[in-house]
């Protein structure tokens, strides 16, 4: 069974119909490039004050890709900015998993960090992707999917993401979703009825399907 990881699996649910069929159906047996380790790297040195913001982006330089490098800067000054405005205690948390009932796949939230926001403990993950251009209704019923699944102390009060793309940076909170809240399961079944025709297409339910990796 595949595990996706919250990226990708939201920019999934954020894509229309065909566009996430030819995605899911390019992902089947192949895997792919991690196009946001070294900002994710970036971010966890920066929010534990194991780098300044100067000493940080000056280890980005060491990107070849102009692409990955240029999108890895920017958002680490939007994540210093924000962290500015938001200085709450920082916090762990572990991952937690989502078990589609179809058995085709699972869905990781990994938590970049964890901050204390009011009163509320939050783990946070970070966006930082192109396309799609993200939407509450996404953000919130893939967050939804998770808060049943976490076994490991400590356990978040609340879970968030953060966009860090557009000219600000973008705090979506799983306490804000109201109805979105609520979709959760409807849109898993769509990326799972995704993959039934991707294995298919191959002529093989025993089709591979390798573990997905952050998109772009």
């Amino acid at each position: 069974m595949p595990t996706i990881g919250f990226s990708a699996y939201l920019k999934l649910i954020s894509l229309n119909e065909k566009p996430r069929a030819t995605a899911i159906r390019g992902r089947v047996g192949g895997g792919g490039y991690d196009f946001h380790r070294s900002m994710k790297r970036g971010a966890a040195q920066l929010l534990t004050g194991a780098g300044s913001l100067d000493e940080v982006l000056q280890s980005l330089t060491a990107i070849k890709r102009e692409p990955e490098r240029l999108s890895a800067i920017q958002a680490l000054k939007r994540l210093s900015d924000w962290r500015k405005s938001n200085p709450g205690e920082l916090l762990s948390f572990k991952p937690a998993t989502y078990p589609h009932s179809s058995g085709l796949f699972n869905v990781t939230f990994t938590p970049d960090f964890g901050v204390r926001l009011g009163q509320s403990a939050t783990a946070v993950h970070i966006w930082n992707t192109a396309q799609p251009t993200l939407t509450a209704r996404a953000v919130y019923s893939a967050l939804s999917l998770f808060p049943k699944t976490y076994e490991h102390e400590p356990i978040p009060e609340d879970l968030a993401l953060l966009s860090l793309r557009g000219p600000e940076p973008q705090l979506f909170r799983l306490s804000d979703a109201g109805r979105y809240a609520g979709l959760g399961e409807s849109a898993a079944e769509k990326i799972a009825e995704s993959f039934r025709r991707a294995i298919d297409d191959l002529g093989s339910e025993d089709a591979p399907i390798q573990p997905w990796t952050p998109p772009t």
